[in-house]
């Protein structure tokens, strides 16, 4: 018996066998051929493995087809593609030159500051692996499940899960996912119990095994005792039974334990098939927007999707974050800059955000502002916009404009903002927390760091500063790992949060607990 100790990423508990996903390793033993015919088969090899992905993506939903979608474009890319063609030029093969472009992109990933950002280091992994594997002559085995089992890996591809019967799955656990990670937010999305950040050689010791998956604590115990088994399933009947009802709270009015209101806002992504909802929920907000940027979606795409999302919303407000290219959801930014020929705001989206707005309440948030000059920047940049627009006479209609506060300068200037036409305040949680503790590369510290007293003084100044002018501050960027800092916010005087969808109802249970 052994116990491994990681981090929730969805709640749950489960017992059963393991099964694991087993990457490998490539072990390329191919002859290599003249650059000539290296570069041949390579260019064959791409396009049989966006076949396969377009293939996939038909079958594919929301954040499935995103990452599908993404592959296709990175196979697409012109730096990527010049990359392995340069290498093959030199002499290596192709397979060897994809691998080396793969550890290339990959790393530029994970230096990026967003863990979201740095998570789709997997899908480059995942992508190439994919190319690798046609140029072996290797078939890409579909694992097929013959009894419902906990599913275990060094790291989850989303290829790996893509083509499961998911009824079979119990549950997941990784030995380096994150919370962000593909493999988590499914997990989240269909109620599987999930752990990750096991530590290595977790996922081979329990392959072949029998494990009890505790996602409430974060644990995988390998082998249980008859004592360990006995309680667990205890705790599975009773999850079973008091799971069976829906969750009463989620038709229940907004209000603390005393009465204070306050109002729920569930995440989602622009490409999003389904506009998140819950009865908790008074509104969207935030609607994260980077796949625009790197799908290079046309202003008449971008406005007809903001136009159904307003559509669903039936009047409340819809909160757009939008894709500023300095901003560190930004992959490539060098290449991203020089695409926008020194503008910083991504301009085909500012269209569309003008040409949706007369369909409902569109508010927009702009991340990364310093201080005034960058907010003034970002003014006149909208207004741009605005005058091209009207010159070739499209309509348009008002936005609300904001910020996000993300920097602790921004936090510092809040009134400064305000006073110049920030409209509302975004404050990104777990940002502010990184940048204002030093932890831009260590978001799972930022997590347990919510609450620092450094942070909330700059909240409350937020708040206050808001206050003073009649302004109202949003706070986002809240997972189901920073729910239980939430209170804390809330007695500051915090009345929207803005929370990915699981998180919605644990947060609502928590702060309906409160007095304030």
């Amino acid at each position: 018996m052994h116990t491994y100790t990681g981090v929730p990423a969805s709640p749950g508990i489960v017992a059963g066998p393991v099964e694991q996903i087993d990457h490998g390793t490539t072990g390329l033993h191919r002859i290599v051929c003249d650059p000539f015919r290296e570069r041949a088969l390579y260019d064959v090899a791409v396009v049989l493995a966006k076949d396969e992905l377009r293939r996939l993506s038909q079958r594919a939903k929301g954040p499935d087809a995103d990452i599908l979608l993404f592959q296709i474009a990175l196979l697409e890319d012109e730096s990527f593609t010049n990359e392995i063609g340069d290498y093959i030029a030199a002499g290596a093969g192709g397979a060897a030159a994809v691998e080396r472009a793969e550890q290339i992109f990959a790393n530029r990933l994970k230096n990026v500051d967003d863990e979201y950002i740095r998570e789709r280091s997997v899908d480059v992994c995942d992508v190439c692996r994919r190319v690798v594997d046609i140029l072996g002559g290797r078939p890409r085995r579909r694992l097929h499940l013959k009894r419902p089992s906990i599913l275990v890996a060094d790291r989850f591809f989303p290829s790996d899960l893509f083509s499961l019967d998911r009824r079979m799955v119990l549950g997941l656990a990784s030995d380096k996912d994150s919370t962000v990670s593909h493999a988590a937010i499914m997990a989240r999305s269909m109620g599987i119990p999930a752990v990750v950040q096991l530590g290595e050689g977790a996922s081979a010791m329990a392959a072949g095994r029998r494990a009890i998956l505790d996602a409430d604590s974060g644990t995988l115990v390998v082998e249980p005792d008859g004592a360990q088994i006995a309680q667990a399933d205890c705790k599975i009947a009773l999850s079973r039974l008091h799971g069976a009802p829906p969750d009463p709270a989620d038709t229940l009015p907004c209000l603390t334990k005393n009465g204070t209101a306050f109002r729920l806002m569930p995440t989602c992504n622009l490409s999003d098939n389904d506009l998140p909802h819950t009865h908790s929920a008074a509104g969207v907000g935030i609607v994260r927007t980077e796949t625009a940027l790197l799908y290079d979606q046309s202003t008449a795409t971008q406005t007809t999707r903001l136009r159904e999302l307003l559509k669903n919303a039936e009047g409340v407000p819809l909160l757009v974050r939008s894709c500023d290219t300095r901003a560190d959801d930004a992959p490539w930014t060098g290449e991203m800059q020089a695409c926008m020929k020194g503008h910083r705001l991504f301009k085909p989206q500012i269209k569309a955000m003008l040409q949706a707005a007369p369909d409902g309440d569109l508010r927009v948030v702009f991340p990364m502002i310093t201080d005034v000059s960058d907010w003034d920047d970002c003014l006149r940049e909208v207004q741009d916009c605005r005058d091209e627009l009207l010159e070739a006479g499209c309509e348009t209609g008002p936005l609300t404009m904001g910020c996000v506060v993300d920097m602790p300068s921004a936090a510092l200037m809040a009134g400064d903002l305000m006073d110049h036409g920030a409209q509302l305040l975004a404050v990104d949680i777990e940002d502010l927390t990184r940048y204002t503790l030093g932890l831009v590369q260590d978001p799972t510290a930022a997590i347990r760091q919510l609450a620092n007293p450094a942070v909330l003084r700059l909240v409350q100044h937020i708040l206050e500063e808001a206050q003073a002018r009649g302004m109202q501050v949003y706070l986002c960027g809240i997972t189901v790992a920073a729910v239980s800092a939430m209170p804390a916010y809330l007695k500051l005087g915090v009345r929207t949060f803005s929370a990915e969808p699981a998180a919605i109802m644990p947060l609502k249970r928590l702060l309906m607990e409160q007095e304030v």
